[in-house]
């Protein structure tokens, strides 16, 4: 991410009644907007045809009752039990709801990137609960890159300078932050 003297750095905070917001620079909404729009193709991948079946479609029952393929799509739309009869069940009736909501927090963020042509996002409380969602998507998908459930934090922090994968932690944890913020301007909020 950029470099910024550490009084510019805020993440988000509160501004007004209620509305949250961050000023990002022109390089960190482009990383930003890839990496929503990533998440947004990646939950496309396993989109329903409902045409042989529109009471499905209505009431969310997806056709998909096995786990996805992809390690980053299983990690966003995971298992809910061990056993497979169980799970699969469950995915049935679950798997469609679940995408909608993570592609929904996904548009939302996108959108507020793409109209913020200075850089500056402003939220109310239900985008902020977007874009804590999309966040969370987006590390968890880099998480499963990093291999984050193997190596430690301690161990990525050592990654060569050279290494790619040291770029990508830098945005994990730097989302990490952001999240913190956010939450921290949420929990104003409450106060």
């Amino acid at each position: 991410m950029t470099e910024r003297n550490s009084d510019e750095v805020h993440g988000f905070h509160r501004h007004g009644a209620s509305a949250f917001v961050a000023e990002f620079s022109e390089s960190e909404r482009e990383v930003l907007i890839n990496l929503v729009e990533q998440i947004i193709e990646l939950l496309g991948e396993r989109r329903d045809n409902h045409m042989e079946d529109p009471l499905a479609a209505m009431v969310g029952i997806t056709s998909h009752d096995s786990p996805p393929d992809d390690e980053v799509l299983l990690r966003l739309l995971p298992n809910a039990y061990a056993d497979q009869v169980d799970a699969s069940e469950f995915r049935r009736y679950t798997e469609s709801t679940l995408r909608a909501k993570k592609y929904g927090h996904s548009m939302s963020m996108r959108m507020g990137l793409k109209a913020a042509e200075d850089g500056i996002i402003e939220v109310d409380h239900d985008g902020a609960n977007d874009w804590l969602g999309a966040m969370n998507d987006i590390r968890l998908a880099l998480g499963v890159r990093l291999n984050v459930e193997q190596n430690s934090h301690e161990e990525l922090e050592l990654l060569a300078p050279d290494d790619p994968m040291r770029g990508v932690y830098a945005v994990y944890s730097w989302l990490g932050w952001l999240q913190e913020s956010l939450i921290l301007a949420l929990m104003d909020e409450a106060i």
